[in-house]
């Protein structure tokens, strides 16, 4: 259902936006993140296993709370983006995008004419309650928030094109992926990393658009608040429940041994 974007509101002022990833695709987690106050959610659709029906329950638990709800498409398939924006996404996340042409396709699938090329059925779809907005055609190119993701060495040399694309509102670099890129799986504190992550940084502050990422080793979600950063998200709701679990289990560990 159509509502002001709150997650764009955050990056108009200049503040940082918190985030959390969910991956498993259930619609009670959606709602309980929220509620709990975060600026928005990622509906991770290209990790996660959800299908779209399960997708839109989540995004109606959403809405329990103020969260956006941002879903990370499987990739850059133009009738995904369209079949996922009229399901009523608020904000979209589009992986490994390498150029200004890949970016720019990206904008002008979720856009409608003449500033896109996104399919019209505005008042039968969720995104407008049904027709229950009859301007929200009018409004949604405004309103939704579009985040592209730079993931590879490839893109960070092209950083400053790809952010400069109308359209874009925030580039998120990846930098699990872009250590693999270069050969370091799993190394994101290693300098030939951090070399890249800056090479993206400036590109992307040159073109006047914000950034986001998740923290790494050296560099906590405040720490990146302090440099500039304005989208973060840390942790994803299959890592907070394992952790859950596992110091629940831990902390009963003394009644096993005494049995």
């Amino acid at each position: 259902m159509f509502r002001p974007n709150h997650l764009k509101s955050v990056i108009a002022a200049g503040e940082p936006a918190l985030g959390v990833w969910l991956q498993l695709g259930e619609p009670s987690i959606a709602e309980i993140a929220s509620l709990a106050g975060y600026d928005f959610l990622i509906l991770d659709n290209e990790h996660g296993p959800a299908s779209l029906p399960q997708t839109v329950h989540s995004m109606r638990a959403a809405q329990a709370g103020k969260a956006t709800v941002m879903v990370r498409a499987p990739g850059q398939d133009p009738d995904y983006l369209k079949r996922i924006l009229d399901a009523g996404a608020e904000a979209i996340m589009v992986p490994m995008v390498e150029t200004a042409e890949q970016a720019r396709a990206v904008v002008a699938a979720c856009r409608y004419p003449p500033a896109g090329r996104r399919g019209y059925s505005a008042p039968t779809v969720r995104a407008s309650g049904y027709g229950a907005d009859p301007d929200y055609a009018a409004k949604a190119n405004d309103q939704l928030f579009i985040c592209v993701q730079i993931e590879s060495d490839k893109a960070a040399a092209q950083a400053q094109e790809i952010a400069a694309v109308d359209g874009v509102d925030l580039v998120f670099i990846g930098v699990a992926d872009l250590s693999g890129s270069i050969g370091l799986m799993g190394q994101p504190g290693r300098p030939e990393v951090d070399a890249q992550i800056r090479k993206a940084e400036a590109g992307v502050r040159a073109a006047g658009k914000p950034l986001g990422t998740i923290p790494r080793p050296g560099h906590s979600m405040v720490e990146l608040a302090a440099e500039g950063y304005r989208l973060l998200a840390g942790i994803a709701d299959s890592g907070a429940l394992r952790a859950a679990f596992t110091a629940d289990v831990a902390a009963f560990a003394p009644a096993k041994r005494k049995g």
